[in-house]
């Protein structure tokens, strides 16, 4: 078994462990780290044990500013308030190139049924864009967050990758990610959770459907913007890294001025698994009158960049997203044939 078929079986196993669909805790293990207070040794220190032990952590201090966060979440609301028609004609959607808007369609090996959100995603690939923006605003307020998101994804790579990837280059990881190169690979997300009647939620609950169901990501960072007030993101220490059965669920609850960040399967790899990839999902809540928005920033390194490991074969970035889209497409199509 591949890599990628190894990490869809982690999924696809929480179904029948009870592990997917167990209950969290709010017992506050996420670490909020300010990267803004101490030295580079003390803040790597931080990250280091945060990436170690959970997988997830939540920072403030971060410089973007908050001003720049709050227009782009006010276009994705304008973009997604729209009808359905309209987002569709207005960002017409390629998944061969992963790019332009999405309905209520990616299905979760964990789960076998989809997902209850829709997406706006956009790949920072030479001409993917090309008639996918929205609007000149939304464009606008696109661009500036993935800036903002790609400089610190790369600044947080930087101070890990000494201790997660000693064995190649300084700054290797950080130079991997190229925006708009022709081989790119980064991407940002606009994700809207829409509301439910009280009757819809209570049969979707029923049914085992998620607003999004247990995962992994297969970047090497997730950057994650939550709103205050619209919570629903949980994380799980991946079975992987020790007795499943002494695994549990726990929120991490949107921090005013923070930022949600976790480790993607690709940075797992390069670190020959010193670094955990953390299973995450958004709950659908018993009461979802309300709208949940978030916006989720990817760096995956370049297509051509090759991931060598001590400990595994050498992939390039863009064959390892491949074998994980495959891997994906396969175990969810055999949950719907099961089911």
């Amino acid at each position: 078994m591949g890599a990628a078929d190894q990490d869809i079986a982690v999924e696809a196993s929480l179904k029948t462990t009870g592990l997917g669909s167990a209950s969290a805790k709010d017992d506050g293990v996420v670490p909020v780290i300010d990267l803004s207070q101490g030295t580079d040794e003390e803040i790597v220190e931080q990250l280091w044990k945060a990436a170690t032990q959970v997988g997830f952590f939540s920072l403030t201090g971060h410089g973007i500013p908050q001003s720049l966060i709050d227009k782009a979440f006010e276009e994705s609301q304008a973009f997604f308030e729209q009808p359905l028609e309209d987002k569709q004609k207005q960002s017409p959607v390629d998944m061969s190139i992963n790019c332009g808007f999405e309905y209520f369609a990616q299905v979760r090996p964990s789960t076998g049924v989809a997902d209850q959100k829709e997406s706006l995603q956009v790949t920072a690939r030479e001409k993917a864009m090309d008639g996918r923006w929205p609007s000149d605003h939304f464009e606008s307020a696109a661009q500036d967050l993935l800036n903002a998101s790609h400089a610190l994804a790369n600044k947080l790579l930087d101070l890990l990758q000494p201790l997660a990837v000693p064995h190649v280059a300084p700054q290797t990881l950080s130079k991997s990610h190229n925006l708009w190169s022709l081989d790119g690979q980064c991407t940002i997300r606009f994700l809207h959770y829409p509301p439910q009647d009280a009757e819809t939620t209570k049969a979707l609950l029923k049914e085992g459907y998620w607003r999004a169901g247990p995962h992994t990501d297969w970047a090497n960072l997730t950057l994650l913007y939550q709103r205050p007030g619209q919570a629903g993101l949980e994380c799980c220490a991946n079975p992987r890294t020790g007795n499943p059965s002494e695994m549990y669920w726990t929120k991490v609850n949107p921090v005013e001025g923070a930022i949600a960040v976790n480790i993607g399967d690709m940075l797992a790899r390069w670190s020959d698994g010193k670094l955990y990839s953390n299973l995450h999902r958004v709950r659908l809540p018993e009461d979802a009158s309300k709208s949940r928005y978030s916006i989720a920033y990817f760096a995956q390194s370049d297509k051509s960049t090759l991931i060598e490991t001590e400990n595994n074969p050498p992939i390039t970035a863009g064959d390892y997203i491949l074998s994980r889209i495959q891997s994906n497409f396969e175990a969810a199509k055999k949950k719907k044939q099961e089911a």
